[in-house]
Formats: C-alpha cells, sequence, structure tokens
C-alpha cells in the first residue's frame, strides 16, 4: 500500500504516527551529525540495529535522544 499525503495509516492514531515520525527525524538528524554522515545513512544504520537486536525502531530513536552528544 502507498501512502500518500498527510493521511495517517487507519491503524494508528494520526498523533501517534506523527510523534514518532518527529522523534524518529530528530535521532536520525542527531545521529548523523554526531557520526559525520548523510540522514539516509543514518537511517540506515537505526534501522539495521533495529533488525540486528530485534528491537523497534522507536526504542533505538529513544536511545540516541538519551544519548549526550558526544558519547558515542
Amino acid at each position: 500500500m502507498l501512502l500518500t499525503g498527510n493521511d495517517a495509516p487507519a491503524w494508528e492514531p494520526e498523533q501517534v504516527v506523527r510523534a514518532h515520525w518527529f522523534d524518529t527525524w530528530r535521532a536520525v538528524g542527531a545521529l548523523a551529525a554526531r557520526r559525520g554522515i548523510s540522514a539516509e545513512d543514518a537511517l540506515a544504520l537505526m534501522r539495521a540495529e533495529a533488525l540486528r537486536t530485534g528491537r523497534a525502531l522507536p526504542d533505538i530513536t529513544r536511545d540516541i535522544l538519551r544519548d549526550p552528544p558526544g558519547t558515542s
């Protein structure tokens, strides 16, 4: 299914989806800045970590946002 526009998926309340992606993109930016890599590579690393550990992307996101800059 291709999602277009600003509609949230029917299975999730819109505010939950927006909060998740807002936090995810903040974490992508933080990881990219810390590692000196592109946003695309940062998101790929986050997804790879989620797959490697069996954890959900929101959990990886929370870890990155809690981790003070310069500690990873």
